[in-house]
């Protein structure tokens, strides 16, 4: 056959499957998503849950300094001090990948974590593509992969410094490797689908509500239940799954002990009979992921064709409300506990709208192109409202700001009513401070039924300290009762724009 012919022929294919539009669609989705990760990519990380960040942020700078020969010896013994100090939930692999990053550039630069973060995120993106290829369509694909990529929530989650983008790609990774097993049962690919799962529940252990519904579903779905129970190849998954997991949790609460003080606070079964927390519930998944786009996720699982994946989607809802009532404090407050739910609801929009194109009348070309156009547009108003949401959001002054206070008030002990629990004088001021409880800090305890008299606190607190600093005005006027004791009591040793301190040493 002549060789143009044939080339031309494949041309010809080509443009028939409209492959050229999944190819440029993908161009602007990545550029779009990526653009608007590494915008304002050196603002100091406190434009997410600035807490859980700083958390880890001390974590990989102790690590980094543990062995950094040439810090000051007391700076080295405060970063690893300050490290220790900080409780340990899940095993810090974000934190260890940091502090690995910090020793190739030099410093403990924290565009390092940043990046880490974007790219597992990033990564994850394209598995999420390559699993919606196989099961709804590469055109379909697209239409997900677009919003987990551009979605504002999820691009701001994505530049944050904690566990939740790993574990994410790790989940979006985890379910293309069950969906693979569930079309060839090989033990390839059951060994990869249990390592991949393991790796997930080993990240953060709530992920397990996203991955083992997934797992059961497509097993019992293709199986009857005591065929699934003694399959060999399935229980080898959930061993591979389980395992690592299993061992950290097992060694941290019962052998070394450090996840003993880590399990407070965590569940409030009351508030599964408040009507209003699921209202509040609504509002968060509104805010953040759209409920619109949540309801037709939903209903994007049922015109699935496949049924073992359709019916692995609805178990990943199933898991993701089974998630929310374990964790109904959390899922209300913390929005981070919506990002895995990020790549369930594009799996539906896929669905969705691979329906939708399959369907276009006539020759798809104007079709694809209509799309092609309202994708586009949504994908830059919602780029260019992350970018403007990230250029007015400024923290660059707040290093400088702290590392002032913590030179001016090296030599005192501290209490202080500061953000983030005193992290940000803690990790760039290099100083320590009994942090005193915020309003929410309070809420939580009566939700937990904690009785606390504030006044007996407050004298436990002070006693032997010597200066009260206050950073966070706004938290320090929810505390009338604290504001009227430092002020009827104490004298002012200092103050000036963004701070004000009272001396405990002295009484007025």
């Amino acid at each position: 056959m002549n060789p143009k012919i044939k080339t031309d022929s494949k041309l010809i294919k080509m443009l028939e499957d409209h492959q050229y539009w999944v190819w440029l669609m993908l161009a602007l989705v990545f550029f779009f998503g990526l653009v608007g990760r590494f915008y304002d990519f050196d603002d100091p990380p406190l434009d997410f849950h600035p807490t859980r960040q700083l958390h880890s942020m001390l974590i990989a700078r102790g690590m980094y300094y543990e062995n950094l020969v040439d810090a000051p010896e007391e700076q080295r013994a405060l970063a690893v001090q300050q490290w220790k100090s900080e409780g340990q939930i899940e095993p810090p692999i974000m934190e260890r990948l940091t502090a690995w990053g910090y020793r190739l550039v030099g410093t403990d630069d924290l565009r390092v974590p940043r990046f880490l973060s974007i790219f597992f995120w990033t990564a994850g993106g394209i598995g999420l593509f390559l699993l919606l290829s196989d099961v709804v369509g590469a055109k379909g694909a697209v239409i997900g992969l677009a919003y987990y990529m551009v979605l504002p929530f999820p691009l701001y989650a994505s530049r944050s410094f904690q566990p939740e983008p790993l574990m994410t790609a790790a989940i979006i990774f985890s379910w293309w490797a069950i969906e693979r097993w569930a079309k060839q049962n090989t033990w390839v690919n059951a060994v990869v689908a249990g390592l991949l799962s393991g790796l997930v529940i080993y990240v953060k252990l709530p992920a397990i509500f996203f991955v083992a519904p997934a797992m059961m579903a497509v097993v019992i779905t293709d199986q009857k239940l005591i065929k699934f129970i003694t399959h060999p190849q399935v229980i080898t998954m959930v061993i591979l799954a389980v395992a690592p997991a299993l061992v950290y949790h097992v060694d941290g609460i019962y052998l070394s002990g450090f996840l003993q003080n880590q399990t407070g606070f965590r569940l409030f079964p009351q508030l599964l009979t408040d009507p209003f927390h699921y209202l509040k519930w609504k509002n968060v998944i509104d805010s953040t992921l759209g409920i619109e786009f949540f309801l037709f996720g939903l209903i994007g699982t049922l015109v699935i064709n496949d049924d073992r994946f359709r019916a692995m989607v609805l178990s990943i809802f199933a898991g993701y409300f089974l998630y929310g009532l374990v964790f109904p404090y959390h899922i209300v407050t913390h929005t981070y506990y919506q990002i895995p739910l990020t790549p369930a609801i594009a799996i539906g929009l896929s669905a969705c709208a691979a329906v939708l194109i399959e369907h276009l009348p006539g020759r798809k070309t104007f079709g694809l192109a209509a799309i092609a156009g309202l994708l586009f547009f949504w994908m830059a108003y919602n780029f260019w409202d992350a970018r403007m949401t990230l250029k007015h959001v400024n923290h660059r002054e707040q290093p400088g700001f702290y590392a002032a206070l913590g030179e001016q008030l090296r030599d005192y002990s501290l209490v202080s009513i500061t953000p983030d629990y005193g992290y940000r004088l803690g990790y760039w001021g290099w100083k320590s401070t009994l942090n005193w409880m915020s309003s929410g800090d309070f809420i939580l305890r009566e939700l937990a039924g904690v009785d606390l008299d504030k006044t007996a606190l407050f004298a436990e607190a002070v006693g032997g300290r010597e200066l009260f600093l206050i950073t966070d005005f706004n938290e320090f006027n929810r505390q009338p009762e604290v504001k009227e004791i430092l002020q009827e009591t104490y004298p002012i040793f200092d103050q000036g724009e963004g701070y004000l301190i009272y001396d405990l040493r002295e009484t007025q």
